[in-house]
């Protein structure tokens, strides 16, 4: 039952029965107190009555004698509306009782003390004394109605009451506007969700200026949200080039087999030049193929703790070493390799594929002079790469999207070379998991240096 219930109202039943319980206690308490006062004061009253009617009778006993200060006729005259008073000799004898509007006294084995009685549905509170007077000892009992101070408790009673009674309809209009006021927030919230549900991606909360925890979640939300957006917009980006990517190579197979099959396989030339066409385009397919699983294994790969580091220097000389061989124009020109001071947090294999990544396009847009300039320093407790060539250089324009995926500057001439515009996409991915970065300056037909920074171990 409870949750078919909406917040709203539970939190209007929650606030307004917190509210009427910590009124009515506090009710409560101040009933409890105005009864331990109004019975103190009671109290008061009769020790202060008992004490008048002793100095009464002692003073009277100095001017007569102790016997007309015990008698009724004394009493007579000194006895109040609604009051007993009872004289007890030492052997708790009655010797008289003078009363008005009072009923018949109790029996004589009291106890000195206060004492509640109730007669004929009237409330009575008696005292009971010792008294000494000259050679005279007894028992002084005095008793008065406490009716008035019965009905004043019942007038606070019937107040305090009646004001529960209107805490508990305050606790429910305070309830609601309390819930209406707290989940405000949270409406707009549900309002923007639901635009959101309807393909309204580029919908967000607004951001209240009250910083509390509605306004931390509203840009919590709101940042969740653009990484979301951008991460959709990515990835129909990707998916969209991909399939350009692969369409054209997919065409071109298929263009040359058909070639084939209507009238070229009896033309060797025409046969030898498909089958070229085909393989290349084939290599093709399979790296962009490869790389694509990579960027995706990336994506999801998570960094482990410890991390297995690598030797910058020795890595280094190992990929110049290798492509030295490979390409014999090539020349690499070693400006200043300095040795890392300690090993680098990224696993070896991951800093020879971001190297080899890096020099193949340096070799690829050189000019027909194909050389290349490698230095290495220390940068504020990283490990600092920079490779240079004298290709064509990249514009300004360019310049901050090439490490965007299948970006690539001059598209024919990078299809003709054979590239796919993931090389340093991959690159930078493999080094934001390690606290790496890449970065790039050209110059238009000056050639292109990229700079690889990534920090030593702990």
């Amino acid at each position: 039952m409870n949750k078919r219930i909406s917040i709203k109202w539970r939190m209007t039943i929650y606030s307004t029965i917190s509210i009427f319980i910590i009124f009515m206690l506090c009710n409560i308490m101040q009933l409890i107190l105005i009864h331990a006062f109004t019975s103190n004061q009671e109290e008061d009253q009769l020790t202060k009555r008992s004490k008048e009617i002793s100095t009464l009778i002692e003073e009277q006993a100095k001017l007569s004698d102790i016997k007309t200060a015990l008698s009724e006729n004394f009493f007579d005259k000194i006895i109040g509306q609604n009051e007993m008073i009872r004289i007890l000799d030492q052997q708790g004898k009655e010797l008289f009782a003078i009363s008005e509007n009072f009923p018949e006294p109790q029996s004589n084995k009291l106890e000195d003390g206060f004492h509640r009685i109730k007669e004929n549905d009237e409330d009575f509170l008696m005292f009971k004394k010792p008294l000494i007077v000259g050679t005279f000892k007894g028992t002084l009992e005095i008793g008065q109605s406490v009716e008035t101070f019965e009905a004043f408790m019942n007038r606070v009673f019937f107040v305090l009451l009646a004001g529960t009674i209107l805490s508990l309809l305050l606790s429910i209009v305070g309830g609601q506007l309390l819930a209406r006021k707290l989940l405000a927030p949270l409406a707009v919230m549900t309002n923007t969700m639901r635009k959101i549900e309807d393909q309204h991606f580029q919908e967000r909360i607004p951001v209240m200026e009250t910083k509390d925890e509605f306004s931390q979640l509203s840009s919590i939300f709101n940042s969740m949200m653009d990484r979301i957006e951008a991460s959709m917009e990515q990835q129909k980006r990707f998916v969209e080039d991909a399939s350009h990517e692969l369409r054209t190579p997919l065409a071109v197979i298929h263009g040359h087999l058909s070639l084939l099959q209507r009238w070229g396989k009896s033309d060797e030339k025409i046969l030898e030049n498909s089958l070229q066409t085909g393989i290349k385009e084939t290599n093709r397919l399979i790296t962009l193929t490869n790389r694509l699983l990579m960027l995706t294994r990336m994506d999801k790969q998570v960094v482990q703790e410890s991390i297995a580091a690598s030797d910058a220097t020795e890595t280094l000389n190992e990929v110049i070493h290798d492509y030295e061989l490979i390409y014999e124009q090539l020349k690499i020109e070693k400006e200043d390799i300095r040795k890392a001071d300690r090993l680098l947090a990224i696993p070896q294999e991951h800093l020879k594929q971001v190297l080899i990544i890096v020099l193949d396009n340096a070799i690829k847009y050189s000019g027909d002079q194909k050389e290349i300039a490698i230095r290495s320093s220390h940068h504020e407790d990283k490990y600092k790469i920079e490779i240079r060539d004298n290709g064509y250089g990249i514009s300004q324009e360019d310049l901050p999207l090439i490490f965007d995926r299948f970006y690539r500057v001059d598209k024919a001439r990078s299809r003709e070379k054979g590239g796919t515009g993931l090389g340093l996409s991959i690159a930078k991915d493999i080094l934001n998991k390690y606290d790496g970065n890449i970065s790039a300056e050209s110059e238009l037909g000056k050639g292109t240096s990229i700079t690889i920074v990534i920090p030593y171990t702990n």
